[in-house]
């Protein structure tokens, strides 16, 4: 199996309202022995504010911003030709899964791509922060976890490279983090090949809900509240909104006896009050599943002991009316969500939507889609409109804006600059980055002592240029 290891410097932390903003990628043979690279910059997207936080950790100059020759759909579309290429292939990052997926997703699709390139194609994925906080669990003294200073591990790329003696001098850099997690990954599975296989082994999240519907339980990790846990857990049911793409398994840590005879309101209470009884997994995620081999690991089962444990399990797998309880009380906690969440129109944002628009995109606007990506920008100028779907016709707007603006009439191009402006200079509180924000990070950093007032100063320079830009659209 060939294994891409990629990571990407964005604008910001939001992965749904931030950009790529360089692309490192290797690709290697089974031995990690390197056969292909790819490292791309990109300037800024001119509906996108950076965050200066993130600026001044990944060192991408403003002037790289303003006046790179490589726009974001042409770094995307380079990107998705070599991952095409590249294919079929273990896709590896840091922490990956948790964010540079969905910023890929988002480029992909706000460029009026298919959006889900990692997991098509017989392609796998592989998150080496999840298999380094595996790994501390399942196979302790495999790799070196340092202690932060606040007592507790830390699993920052950064320091798990220092512990481990691999060089990492230029982090935060693409290609330096790619190369730096590569090192990583190779000496986990070295280390721990157990747990490096049995992760491997699921090409996609229904074959990890196949895994827990099958055992009798499992072993399995979570990160909750920012702090990590290690469950032993037996399967209960799918999720009734979610799919397979969801499940509900129950902590064995808890006696099921006195829950299974409960009524419906006093079932619900008492599995999602605190101490919480059933996890909800996230199997699209590609969370840690063991097998309950690795039983041994959980230090908080230890006393109740593998036979009550697997009695318990038996209890709740056996016991169907529970389970169709439990799959009742999860479709009533969905419908009270949907009940109490907001409606006003102002809370809807496409970038939000992507899942759907792609997922379920009608037959005339797969046609339109495709034609799109083919057409000449004053072909997809015309074509735009045609979009049944508001999601698709928002996007590819923007993009024929960013790309090639000329193709635009006077009126898009007056339109599509207006609502720029006014999402930038909103005083609002928006989850993306505004003008104003951004001059308020300003403020906040240059209170800092250490901060790099020089890049700061330019940075506010560039932050008024673009309020000025932005307030003669208005």
């Amino acid at each position: 199996m060939n294994y891409v290891f990629y990571d990407f410097e964005t604008s910001g932390n939001n992965k749904d309202f931030d950009q790529i903003l360089q692309i490192g990628a290797v690709l290697t043979n089974n031995n990690f022995q390197i056969k292909d690279k790819i490292n791309i910059s990109c300037r800024l997207k001119k509906n996108i504010i950076p965050a200066p936080q993130a600026l001044l950790i990944n060192k991408i100059s403003i002037d790289q911003l303003k006046s790179n020759e490589v726009s974001h759909y042409s770094l995307i579309e380079q990107l998705k030709n070599k991952f095409e290429e590249w294919s079929p292939a273990c896709f590896v990052g840091f922490n990956s899964i948790g964010f540079d997926e969905d910023v890929l997703r988002q480029g992909l699709f706000q460029s009026l791509n298919y959006p889900y390139l990692t997991t098509s194609k017989d392609n796998r994925r592989l998150d080496v922060l999840k298999l380094a906080r595996g790994v501390s669990a399942f196979a302790p003294n495999s790799i070196v976890i340092p202690i932060g200073e606040d007592n507790k591990q830390s699993f920052k790329l950064e320091n798990l490279t220092k512990v481990n003696q691999i060089d990492h001098s230029n982090a935060h850099d693409a290609i330096a983090d790619v190369t730096a997690t590569l090192e990583l990954a190779k000496k986990m599975k070295t280390a721990a090949p157990e747990v490096w296989d049995s992760l491997l082994i699921y090409k996609k999240g229904d074959d990890i809900g196949k895994k827990i519907f099958k055992e009798d339980f499992v072993c399995y990790q979570d990160l909750v509240f920012g702090k990590l846990y290690n469950f032993a857990a037996c399967f209960v049911c799918f999720h009734p909104a979610y799919g397979k793409s969801w499940l509900a398994a129950f902590d064995l840590k808890h006696d099921p006896r006195s829950l299974l005879d409960l009524g419906f309101s006093e079932l619900k209470q008492a599995l999602f009050s605190s101490p919480v009884k059933i996890r909800q997994i996230s199997l699209n995620k590609m969370p840690i599943v063991l097998s309950k081999e690795y039983f041994a690991s959980l230090d908080d089962y230890k006393d109740i002991g593998l036979e009550e444990i697997s009695k318990r399990a038996k209890l709740v797998k056996e016991n169907q009316e529970f389970c169709n309880k439990v799959f009742e009380i999860l479709a009533e906690k969905v419908k009270e969500k949907k009940e109490t969440s907001s409606q006003d129109e102002e809370d809807y944002f496409p970038e939000q939507f992507i899942h759907e628009s792609s997922i379920k995109m009608s037959k005339d606007d797969r046609v339109i889609f495709y034609q799109f990506q083919k057409g000449s920008w004053e072909e997809k100028a015309k074509l735009y409109n045609s979009f049944q779907d508001n999601v698709l016709k928002h996007f590819s707007r923007l993009l024929i804006f960013e790309e090639n603006s000329d193709s635009l009439s006077k009126e898009e191009l007056t339109l599509v600059k207006k609502e720029i402006a006014e999402k930038l200079l909103t005083t609002d509180q928006k989850p993306w980055i505004t003008i104003p924000d951004a001059m308020k990070k300003i403020d906040d950093l240059r209170a800092e002592e250490n901060t790099d007032k020089k890049f700061l100063n330019d940075y506010d320079l560039f932050i008024q240029d673009l309020e000025s830009q932005h307030k003669k659209n208005l």
